[in-house]
């Protein structure tokens, strides 16, 4: 039995609620602390196997089931130019349900939270509007207003800007801006009454970047792009359905946010406090995996918790086995990028000369669970 009886987790996002869902259930006394008073801003995302089967392996098929339930299943992976043409076509039944019991699913970025949240229950206390300004390694955080908190194990879930991070590595770089984000950033926001019950999430290459089209419950239609900083996109020189779902939604749920990643490196905490999903390693959106990555890393350290007698043995042993699978990803991340930010007409030449039985292995390459998890889900 694990002596870890305590844990501080800062920051109240995916991540951090993925893990403290996961060890109330293992009765362990969980404390979150999230700077924002209310659900963290984001419109949307996709959830894949890896992510969902892990939290199954990790001793809770309950909340892999409430994860899949609030969401939208994805059927297909369409990749294609802006005239229409096909570049991939990945049918998601045949690659994933058939061997895992589920697809891909779109969910709201705020429903995952609050589900995720309530699921952690009454026994994780959750405290927002709260700041922590310091992370020790003998397991204390200290707070904004000069509160000192202690527990067995503090894990830094507070995103790629991690004070934790900060405070227990000061040497370690930060988040990296990659260097054409000035010119071009990301715009992601969700219409609703567009297209009723639509199967497929579609990858189009356009004229400045690449656009993405992911099906939500509800009717609602969750749009990403790469486009100008300084103006809201219209698609206008995209394809008909690119620009329909963009008139149709409403300014206060567009979202602009700036490419940003983190580099991981082996070492992510000290003593007693490890780090969790961005705060540790930020993966470029362009791989569509970084919610997945998070909620991967709750599972992995939800079973370290359990199967080591020392804390620090297990926060150590979480680390070196996380590393070498989200470098990987990383890697992949900006790889992605490369080629997505060529020039339009260099790109398109590429990605059409690339079999499209590659593109599905590279599609799917970061949505697979890893091998101690892999299974259907119940």
């Amino acid at each position: 039995m694990s002596r870890v009886k305590s844990v501080i987790v800062v920051g109240g996002g995916i991540g951090g609620l993925s893990l403290a869902a996961l060890l109330t259930r293992r009765g362990i006394e969980v404390t979150v602390l999230e700077r924002s008073e209310g659900i963290p801003r984001g419109i949307a995302i996709c959830i894949w196997p890896n992510a969902v089967l892990a939290l199954q392996a990790a001793g809770d098929a309950k909340l892999a089931h409430a994860v899949r339930d609030l969401s939208h299943r994805i059927d297909r992976a369409h990749f294609q130019l802006v005239s229409g043409r096909t570049i991939a076509d990945v049918d998601l039944d045949v690659k994933l349900r058939s061997r895992y019991g589920m697809t891909g699913f779109g969910v709201t970025r705020a429903e995952l939270v609050e589900t995720l949240a309530a699921e952690a229950g009454a026994e994780a206390e959750v405290r927002h509007g709260v700041e922590v300004v310091e992370a020790r390694r003998d397991g204390r955080v200290t707070l904004a207003g000069g509160e000192t908190l202690k527990a067995d194990v503090v894990v830094g879930a507070d995103g790629v800007g991690s004070v934790v991070r900060h405070t227990v590595l000061p040497a370690e770089p930060g988040p990296d801006r990659r260097e054409d984000s000035v010119r071009l950033t990301g715009w992601q926001g969700y219409a609703s009454g567009v297209e009723a019950d639509y199967p497929s999430g579609d990858i189009i290459f356009g004229p400045t970047g690449v656009a993405g089209i992911i099906p939500l419950t509800a009717g609602r239609t969750y749009w990403f792009m790469q486009a100008p900083h300084d103006r809201r996109p219209t698609g206008d020189d995209w394809n008909e359905r690119v620009r329909r779902v963009i008139a149709a939604t409403p300014a206060d749920r567009v979202h602009r946010d700036n490419p940003r990643d983190l580099r991981p490196v082996r070492a992510w905490g000290r003593g007693r406090v490890t780090l969790l999903g961005d705060a540790a390693h930020c993966i470029l959106p362009t791989v569509g995996v970084g919610a997945c990555m998070a909620m991967e890393d709750a599972a992995v350290l939800t079973l370290a918790l359990g199967s080591h007698d020392d804390p620090e043995h297990a926060l150590r042993a979480y680390e070196a086995e996380r590393y070498p699978r989200v470098h990987r990803v990383f890697r992949r991340g900006r790889a992605a990028q490369r080629i997505q930010r060529l020039d339009p007409a260099i790109r398109d030449r590429f990605v059409t000369t690339v079999p499209p039985a590659l593109i599905e292995h590279v599609f799917l390459s970061s949505t697979l669970p890893l091998p101690r998890f892999a299974g259907r889900l119940d």
